[in-house]
């Protein structure tokens, strides 16, 4: 940073930036970031950008969409999702960065639902989320006092280089908090 002697001039010329601060007139030059530097920021802009799609279209299940901590962890993930889909062949729906994340961390689901659940993709696109017979005391992990456990889930599918997205309607499978069985269960979810 230089002074202007002289001089009030704010404006640019050239690589030169004239500019006012706290009442001093000052002079700096345009700072040219390296070419690693700026792919780097444009990698980070692409992965904020899709983490703020994947929170919008997730919003009607994700319990706090504006935790700071959560939208952090997701853009890293979603950056980690977009260095990796650029290759086909090392692409794998369920086993990417951002496959299994949880946007509640201390609310892991195989710690609060302790039975199998199985995801089939249907012909017709539709992913059936299948839970088995259960005593919902014994397999479901809740606090004291708890009635029902509901289990919330959606569709969605967006386009990693492009902007083509989709969420579907949220589903929610009510399960009473009892120690008796209750039958197996389904949600489908339209894709």
């Amino acid at each position: 940073m230089a002074h202007q002697i002289d001089t009030e001039f704010k404006g640019t010329i050239g690589n030169l930036i004239f500019y006012e601060r706290y009442g001093k007139f000052l002079i700096r030059t345009v700072q040219v970031q390296a070419e690693g530097s700026q792919k780097s920021a444009q990698n980070f802009g692409a992965a904020a950008s899709r983490a703020k799609l994947i929170r919008s279209l997730l919003a009607p299940v994700i319990a706090n969409s504006k935790d700071k901590d959560m939208q952090n962890r997701l853009t890293v993930a979603t950056r980690k999702f977009l260095a990796s889909s650029g290759n086909p062949e090392e692409f794998t729906p369920n086993e990417n960065a951002l496959a299994g994340f949880h946007f509640v961390p201390t609310s892991v689901l195989k710690n609060c639902l302790r039975f199998p659940f199985s995801l089939t993709v249907l012909a017709d696109g539709t992913i059936r989320f299948e839970i088995p017979e259960i005593n919902p005391r014994a397999s479901i992990s809740a606090p004291s006092g708890t009635s029902h456990a509901e289990l919330k889930a959606m569709a969605v599918s967006f386009n990693p280089g492009g902007n083509d997205s989709f969420a579907g309607n949220p589903e929610i499978l009510s399960i009473p908090f009892t120690d008796s069985l209750q039958p197996a269960s389904q949600i489908l979810l339209q894709t």
